[in-house]
């Protein structure tokens, strides 16, 4: 059988048989306003040229950001380098790229060779003998290889966004590690602040209370106050030491020291990485019902044999000389061929394929609406706290202000024999307590800066 035979009765073979209906938009379409369309066509070239071609509306690759040179960008690339989930999402992009070989290959599958040999064991036929040897492969549906390659495409283009989104995330642990390490540091400074100052007011009463200006007592209140700032100096200390060495570990070393960052502009919350992830899975399972589409069968099979059989027999002629002898006589055959196999498309196949598909996509669609929501109450929610922690921090420096002044005003009289030494400390308790709150108020503004940018998507 010629080649060209082969391929004619295989053409008019596939247009005999209908194939089932295809997955189409309009199976899944839904209300105008939730709709989202990611559909991706991709040519079957190299990895690193195939792109999804998406409307304006669709899945969106951003464009490129300017990374911050500032602490936090250079942390950040020590922290992801040694992050286990950012290193198992670039193994698995790896092993997406890796099914390019097949979408690049002649075949979908793995050619075949096949054979068989068959001797008779009874019957007349003496010493027959049959061989036959075939190779074959199966073969590409009309467009299921572009189909499939859509996959491989929009599948790495999934992996890439939940690589930012997993760089997004670090950013995030980073960033609440950074603000743990400087709230400890401030608290060790304002403790620090308290030690100085118990000591300074502690020599002054000794002082006094060797001149007989003041009682054992006030000494012994200036001692208890000593004391409980030296506690809590050595509380703070050992906290703020906790605090870097588990920032260090994020970074694989690096201190938190320096300028973390300030507030950044609003960007389109479409390029959020939240929202790309799931728009990218939504892609991912447009093609994957592409790809239904194009496979209403199992790969066909195309494949060439060649049987060669002999057999021993006897052969005369005795019509005209009965007396002529009975002879032996050897028969051959070669045959060449051309086998063919063609599965045929069945509801039963086909329909789990097709709902399967369809059911991604409406929980991609699903997934990507509730993270609209929730990144935009995100940045909303992070919008107010900052602006309540700016308001905060302003009138904490200002009762501070005032903490300070009263503090002096009470020292004098104290000095002056106008108040006791209970008075004394009462009056520093108030200005440790604005300390502490304007120190926990500055980092409270810095924390919400921080968690704005999170919110709105920034990983430098």
């Amino acid at each position: 059988m010629r080649p060209s035979a082969v391929l004619a009765a295989f053409s008019l073979f596939a247009l005999a048989c209908p194939f089932e209906a295809s997955v189409s938009a309009q199976e899944q379409e839904g209300p105008a306003e939730t709709r989202i369309t990611a559909s991706v066509k991709p040519s079957p070239k190299k990895a690193l040229e195939r792109s999804p071609k998406q409307s304006p509306k669709q899945a969106r690759v951003p464009a490129p950001t300017k990374r911050n040179s500032g602490v936090l960008a250079k942390h950040l690339e020590m922290a992801v380098l040694i992050d286990a989930q950012s290193r198992s999402l670039e193994a698995q992009f790896r092993a997406i790229s890796a099914r390019y070989a097949t979408a690049d290959s002649l075949t979908p599958g793995s050619p075949y060779v096949a054979g068989y040999q068959r001797n008779s064991a009874a019957g007349n036929l003496r010493n027959y003998n049959e061989t036959e040897l075939e190779a074959g492969m199966p073969l590409w549906l009309p467009g299921q290889r572009d189909a499939f390659a859509g996959t491989v495409t929009t599948g790495l283009f999934e992996v890439e966004q939940r690589l930012a989104l997993r760089r997004l995330e670090v950013a995030g642990v980073l960033r609440d590690a950074w603000w743990t390490a400087q709230r400890a540091a401030r608290d060790v400074s304002v403790a620090r602040n308290r030690v100085a100052t118990a000591r300074d007011i502690g020599a002054d009463m000794t002082r006094r209370v060797e001149l007989g200006d003041a009682a054992k007592a006030d000494a012994l209140l200036a001692q208890n106050e000593t004391l409980a700032a030296e506690t809590e100096l050595a509380q703070s200390e050992g906290a703020v030491k906790v605090a870097r060495i588990t920032y260090m570990a994020l970074t694989g070393g690096a201190p938190p020291d320096g300028a973390l960052e300030s507030v950044r502009p609003p960007i389109d919350i479409e390029d959020h990485p939240a929202l790309r992830t799931p728009l990218a899975v939504l892609a991912r399972a447009r093609a994957q019902a592409e790809l239904v589409d194009a496979t209403p069968i199992d790969s066909p099979e195309i494949g060439i044999f060649g049987r060669q059989e002999h057999n021993d027999q006897y052969a005369t002629d005795r019509s005209l000389d009965p007396s002529d002898p009975i002879t032996n006589q050897r028969t051959d055959a070669t045959t060449v061929g051309v086998r063919m196999r063609i599965p045929l498309p069945t509801f039963g196949r086909n329909e789990p394929r097709r709902a399967e598909a369809l059911a991604e996509m409406d929980r991609a669609t699903a997934e990507y609406e509730r993270a609209k929501r929730v990144v935009l109450a995100e940045i909303k929610a992070a919008r107010e706290a900052l602006a309540a922690a700016q308001r905060a921090a302003k009138l904490a420096d200002s009762r501070l202000t005032v903490a300070n002044d009263q503090f002096e005003l009470s020292r004098k009289a104290f000095k002056l024999g106008e108040i006791s030494a209970f008075d004394l400390y009462r009056v520093r308790q108030i200005q440790l307590d604005a300390q502490r709150m304007q120190a926990s108020a500055a980092i409270n503004v810095g924390v919400a800066v921080s968690r704005l940018n999170q919110a709105q998507g920034y990983s430098p």
